[in-house]
């Protein structure tokens, strides 16, 4: 008696005549959900979210229009790790920063630069001719410089 049982239990837990159909979401609980996805308490996101799940384990044919932009918006939305990186307005913040920064380094630059003494004598043009010069007549650099035969 027991064996015959099981297999009908089997059966009827399996069939996809047992199961009722969900019913479809309201357009209140699903709609504009971009908007305010963000404000709902972590239980209500969770329940939306296992609520659509079993909804969209039918035909999608029987979805709503509602319930299909939840649904994209659940799985592909602005929201948690794909929210934006910078709002609206910061880029502008972002970039006047680096151009303050920028502009703030080359004046500091400049300042330091105005109390500085000359540069050294043998950054002269004329030194670094005769070091040519110099160079030229001891054959140094043998690989590339000027003792080598062209």
């Amino acid at each position: 008696m027991l064996r015959t049982t099981i297999p009908r239990l089997a059966v009827r837990q399996q069939s996809t005549v047992a199961k009722a159909a969900p019913r479809a979401l309201s357009n209140s609980y699903v709609g504009s959900l971009d908007k305010r996805w963000e404000s709902l308490p972590k239980d209500d996101q969770t329940t939306l979210i296992e609520e659509l799940k079993t909804r969209m384990e039918g035909p999608w044919q029987e979805l709503t229009a509602a319930e299909k932009k939840a649904a994209y918006y659940i799985s592909f939305g602005e929201w948690g790790p794909r929210r934006p990186l910078y709002q609206p307005g910061e880029k502008s913040k972002v970039f006047w920063g680096v151009v303050a920064g920028l502009g703030a380094g080359v004046g500091l630059f400049a300042f330091i630069r105005s109390f500085a003494a000359e540069g050294p004598t043998t950054m002269t043009r004329e030194w670094q001719d005769a070091s040519d010069e110099y160079l030229k007549s001891k054959k140094a650099e043998p690989f590339s410089g000027y003792s080598q035969v062209q």
